[in-house]
């Protein structure tokens, strides 16, 4: 039986060191184009290949343009406070959501324009077929967690809160913390099976800084992508 997989998409970010560079759009780092699309769209095309409903958690009053149909959104609740707030907010909405009854979630920031479906998709199976004990699956680059494109089944949700509740922020915090609490529920990919479906790791290539938004345009120019 095929796995019921759902999205979340994190999109509340300041983009505070691309900001300081030159002025972000009005729709802030999501809408930045590359390859002739916004970070969001490529983002939110990536996830709706693997993955629906999908839930895109935005800063309160960030305009974010047209959205795919059937898209939710969610506002950060907690503004400022980090991806793991976003977090909570965006599972919240999703296990609310009427019929979603999800039993995997495909986590993603926007900045992640390389990503090819593929990837998610590999992380839901490894997820898929784990042990019960695993609530996330999470590839890991040169020693680093790669926490902001991972798949989670909706049971980690009552950690996520218990995490904020003792002044947590960060998603990799999390993480360490169910390594300290809860051994084996969570796998961490290396980089060798990460390669089966990303040869050349390209999908976990983030947009943090001006150098990084013209390295993804260089490489999406060499695909033919402008």
């Amino acid at each position: 039986m095929r796995t019921r997989i759902g999205g979340i998409l994190l999109d509340g970010g300041g983009g505070t060191r691309l900001a300081a560079a030159a002025p972000l759009p009005a729709g802030g780092k999501g809408a930045i184009e590359v390859g002739g699309a916004a970070l969001r769209s490529r983002a939110l095309a990536c996830l709706g290949a693997v993955a629906g409903p999908i839930v895109v958690v935005a800063a309160p009053g960030r305009p974010l343009g047209a959205l795919p149909r059937g898209t939710l959104v969610v506002r950060d609740g907690l503004p400022g406070a980090g991806p793991l707030a976003a977090l909570a907010d965006g599972l919240g909405a999703l296990l609310a959501a009427p019929g979603a009854a999800v039993e995997a979630v495909v986590l993603m920031a926007c900045d992640l324009p390389l990503v090819d479906p593929a990837l998610p998709a590999f992380l839901v199976d490894r997820l898929s077929n784990a042990p019960p004990e695993v609530v996330w699956v999470v590839p890991q680059v040169g020693g680093h967690p790669q926490v902001l494109l991972s798949a989670l089944r909706p049971a980690l949700a009552p950690a996520v809160r218990e995490a904020l509740a003792a002044g947590l922020r960060a998603p990799r915090a999390l993480l360490e913390r169910l390594a300290a609490t809860r051994p084996g529920s969570v796998a961490l990919l290396p980089e060798d099976a990460l390669r089966t479906v990303d040869p050349d790791l390209a999908g976990l290539r983030d947009v943090d800084t001006p150098a990084d938004l013209d390295a993804v345009r260089d490489i999406l120019r060499k695909r033919g992508e402008t």
